[in-house]
């Protein structure tokens, strides 16, 4: 029987990506209609135009349509695909720039920043859960939207719908890797656990040899390239102290003073950037509209946005029990953690969801922290879900970026009359 797939932020300039990953994987998702919904109504309709077209010219068996009603597109699903930005990148300029004013990094997924983008991602969620309850019972929720750590914690502690939350930034990391050390191996295992942005290597291999040790040998001629990403050159070092991978977002725990420093040096915010990087996906995306065969040649996200998100659909469809690293409940996966805490970890695809992998424990030298930003996390979840505006604050200061309550409190100050709008 054919499925329904419901893409709650169907507009972005990331869902042609999506639908082109459907039509590379058509054979599996056969007759399968796929429901565009978003609030934006005309950047909706020209990436349901340019779908359709993709689609024709493919000449494959999907069915497109697209709409402005949550409760509409999500009838009768059978998945629900979450990619949206509650607030748009307007908010995440707030969420990256208020932050620095206290002298705090300003990012979307992690520290204050993060925590405000929770704040309005979490009551659309509740609205989302709530329409697939009564009107999809059995759909799986496959998220994508961030932070996706407080957002999985949320759906796992207040819902019984089935989630899968799904992050791809160890395959950015890998890649950035792979191309600082001008390499182009055949074969590469890079598995990594801990939680969403603050993972750590399990296994490294590249092309049978230690990646680790691959990249100390290398680690002083790639931090002397000035091509090279600080970024990156901070995974290298943290990589020579630690002896595993980090996940590239945990430069703004170790570094804080190196990453608030260069924050507050940029004459925009990464939001900003891309506000004007934007028009040109939409101008791109018309002309292939109008070409007799769309070929897209810049998608935001890029192709790992849209094949691995369509690639866990259809794991869960075809059940092939494949392993794909998710952001799922531990269940005793990882030793360290309490079993229902939401973990990144390998895990086997099931038809209505998946089973993390038993680990082995991480090193007392790097789990503390992990600690720490569990227990934020859930936090955070609790107090934008159910809490009042102490709970927020006692949330916020848990943050290992802030750890202070006034603090907190001038934070929470400084956001709420800029988006009260989005808060519950």
């Amino acid at each position: 029987m054919a499925v329904k797939i419901a893409i709650i932020g169907g507009g972005s300039a990331y869902a042609p990506g999506l639908i082109n990953a459907f039509i590379h994987h058509a054979a599996d998702f056969s007759g399968a209609e796929i429901a565009l919904m978003d609030i934006a109504a005309p950047e909706l309709s020209i990436v349901f135009q340019l779908g359709e077209k993709m689609i024709r010219a493919a000449g494959v068996d999907l069915k497109l349509s697209q709409h402005t009603d949550q409760r509409e597109a999500v009838a009768d699903a059978d998945y629900v695909l979450t990619t949206f930005r509650q607030g748009g990148f307007e908010a995440r300029h707030q969420d990256e720039r208020i932050p620095l004013q206290f002298g705090v990094i300003g990012q979307e997924t992690i520290g204050p920043g993060g925590f405000f983008f929770a704040m309005r991602t979490l009551p659309v969620i509740k609205h989302l859960l709530a329409d697939m309850k009564a009107l999809a019972p059995r759909a799986v929720l496959v998220n994508y939207t961030n932070p996706t750590q407080i957002v999985a914690e949320a759906v796992t502690h207040f819902s019984d719908v089935s989630c899968i939350s799904i992050c791809d930034q160890t395959n950015d990391d890998q890649s950035k890797i792979l191309h600082a050390l001008d390499l182009h191996p055949a074969s590469v295992e890079l598995e990594s656990i801990g939680l969403n942005h603050a993972t750590w290597s399990t296994r490294f291999t590249i092309d049978g040899e230690d990646g680790v040790e691959v990249m100390n040998r290398h680690a002083d001629r790639v931090l002397a390239r000035p091509d090279i990403s600080n970024r990156v050159k901070r995974q290298f070092r943290l990589t020579r102290e630690y002896g595993r991978v980090p996940n590239s977002y945990l430069q703004y725990y170790y570094y804080p003073e190196e990453t608030l420093a260069e924050a507050k040096a940029e004459p925009k915010t990464r939001a900003q950037v891309i506000l004007d990087s934007l028009p040109g996906y939409y101008q791109h995306f018309r002309e292939q509209i109008a070409a007799d065969v769309p070929h897209l040649t810049h998608v935001r996200g890029g192709s790992i946005f849209g094949d691995m998100a369509v690639e866990v659909m259809r794991s869960l469809i075809v059940r092939d029990g494949s392993i794909r690293t998710l952001n799922i409940p531990n269940r005793g996966a990882i030793p360290n953690f309490t079993a229902d805490r939401v973990v990144e970890v390998p895990a086997r695809v099931e038809h209505a969801g998946a089973s993390p992998l038993v680990q082995d424990h991480l090193p007392s030298e790097v789990i503390g922290l992990l600690h720490m930003l569990a227990e934020y996390q859930w936090l955070a979840a609790d107090a934008i879900w159910n809490g009042g505006r102490k709970q927020l604050e006692h949330a916020l200061a848990s943050n290992p970026l802030v750890m202070s309550l006034p603090l907190a409190k001038a934070l929470l100050n400084a956001i709420f009359p800029l988006q009260a709008p989005y808060f519950e």
